[in-house]
């Protein structure tokens, strides 16, 4: 299925100038290198291409819980868990705090490395950040070398 590239970016991109200035500075650098982070555990790969993201250890929960669904402006509902790290996902566009989904934190649309298939977002301030990855666009696997999933 073939999604619209502004699906899960809220209303108000690009950035003006004068918002750009209110980002949290210094905005917090995250590794894209895909091998980065990935060791021997259960990987969790795009589904659409098999490109690691990240791993079931890297599972976090915030609020209370690692899974969380919402509705974004657009009417978009999305089942997504949290991550402490996601490598094998690149940034799109611009961050916002526009709309935002977890108070005092702004937002940057994640896509997978490889395919640029809409993965979730990186939600970040000042002195934290966790990943939302929309899970049903993720697949479990237990041998990185097979590809094979978990039984």
């Amino acid at each position: 299925m073939t999604r619209p590239a502004a699906l899960g970016a809220p209303e108000g991109l690009p950035l003006r100038c004068d918002q750009k200035r209110d980002l949290p500075t210094p905005l917090p650098v995250f590794s894209l290198d895909p091998e980065a982070g990935l060791g021997p555990e259960r990987q969790l790969v795009c589904a659409a291409c098999g490109q690691p993201i990240t791993t079931s250890e890297a599972r976090i929960s915030v609020g209370g819980s690692h899974e969380h669904t919402r509705i974004n402006p657009h009417g978009y509902e999305y089942r997504f868990g949290c991550f402490a790290r996601a490598p094998g996902c690149a940034s799109r566009g611009v961050p916002s705090r526009q709309s935002t989904w977890f108070t005092g934190y702004w937002w940057h649309v994640q896509e997978c490395g490889r395919c640029g298939e809409h993965l979730g977002w990186l939600f970040f301030q000042t002195d934290s950040s966790f990943y939302g990855l929309i899970l049903d666009r993720l697949t479990e696997i237990t041998d990185p070398a097979s590809g094979t999933a978990p039984s």
